[in-house]
């Protein structure tokens, strides 16, 4: 590696192969947290080859919930098998961030078998949870391999796959945001080849749109590379100032202030095109990518409405502030009712998905 591809750290083994395979080939008991679909489906295809020890449905990140389910774990296996055992993850955000919660409580390793490309939480190795409603990040873990299994992850619905745009597209906005804090001296210090890689992920996104709208193989790997490249980047810095900023801010406010829980990526696509033209930050590259991939980004798609759209602008700053979030163009100047309505309609342009 050269000093740039040092700096921006080591990503985590990927292979592409049948799951169902390297699962039986691993020969320990399996500790799975799975979405459902698709264990059913994979479970079948396994056939009885590989020793299911526990099956842990993923449905509920909050923190108190995860440790139950842990202890649950740990008290139905004997000392053996419990310690013989390695965590799969299958499924979307829930079942990844499930088994990285449960293989760093009981100290066991770790596959992940992403099947759909919604979310990069396959690829970081920050415990994403949740402590009364609101995203906590509360320890690390590296997988041993992540299995990419393209006809597992083709079979999910389409807006799933396509929704993985989201933790790529957020580069345009969070770098924005970085770029400003840095600038004033506040928050982490501005990183040229960290920069650099966000810059080049948001090129090769306007290349891969297509591909990605099309849910080809070529798009797939695109976003799983993208995935790749981030999560390492942001193990290696400490941080994720560049792919994570006021638009991932905006969707933790709404999900604190409505309840609602939109697919991950969705949300954050639809929040790149609003921050950005909050931002006055070239809204219509990501409006473009968004389009030309058909993620489904409108509001109304979302069920995200006009006034809890602007009610959650509005608090934005406060929120951020209340919860230590990193900086963002949100402490640096006033939101306008105004700015608030022209947002609004220019994210009401966007294209209505099925």
């Amino acid at each position: 590696m050269d000093e740039m591809d040092r700096s921006l750290g080591t990503p985590f083994h990927t292979v592409e192969a049948d799951a169902s395979e390297v699962l039986a080939g691993l020969g320990v008991p399996l500790i799975v947290a799975a979405n459902d679909p698709p264990w059913t489906r994979l479970a079948g295809r396994l056939r009885g080859a590989a020793d299911v020890a526990s099956t842990v449905p993923a449905w509920d990140m909050e923190v108190d919930h995860l440790r139950r389910v842990a202890d649950g774990v740990a008290d139905a296996l004997d000392h053996d098998r419990l310690h013989r055992a390695v965590v799969v993850g299958v499924g979307g955000g829930t079942a990844l961030d499930t088994a990285k919660f449960l293989a760093w409580t009981l100290g066991r390793p770790l596959v992940q078998v992403p099947s759909i490309t919604s979310v990069d939480a396959g690829f970081t190795d920050a415990i994403g949870v949740r402590d009364c409603g609101r995203v906590r990040y509360i320890g690390t873990v590296r997988p041993e391999q992540v299995v990419i299994d393209l006809a597992l992850v083709r079979s999910a619905p389409a807006h799933l796959n396509r929704a993985g745009i989201g933790d790529v597209l957020s580069c345009h906005t969070g770098l924005y945001d970085w770029e400003l804090a840095s600038s004033r001296g506040r928050g982490h210090p501005w990183d040229a080849p960290l920069a650099a890689l966000g810059t080049a992920l948001l090129d090769e996104l306007d290349a891969a749109a297509a591909d990605i709208g099309a849910v080809t193989d070529d798009g797939i790997r695109f976003l799983v590379d993208a995935y790749r490249r981030v999560g390492a980047a942001c193990a290696a810095a400490g941080h994720s100032r560049f792919e994570e900023g006021s638009e991932h801010f905006f969707a933790y406010a709404y999900e604190h202030r409505t309840g609602a829980h939109p697919v991950h990526g969705e949300i954050i696509a639809f929040a790149v095109c609003a921050m950005a033209h909050l931002q006055g930050n070239d809204p219509q590259r990501p409006f473009d990518i968004v389009r030309r991939a058909g993620t489904r980004a409108h509001p109304h798609d979302l069920g995200i409405s006009h006034d809890d759209f602007a009610a959650t602008v509005r608090a934005l700053a406060a929120y951020a502030r209340a919860e230590a979030l990193d900086v963002s163009f949100v402490d640096d100047r006033a939101i306008s009712d105004e700015q608030i309505e022209a947002a609004w309609s220019f994210v009401s342009d966007l294209p209505r998905m099925p």
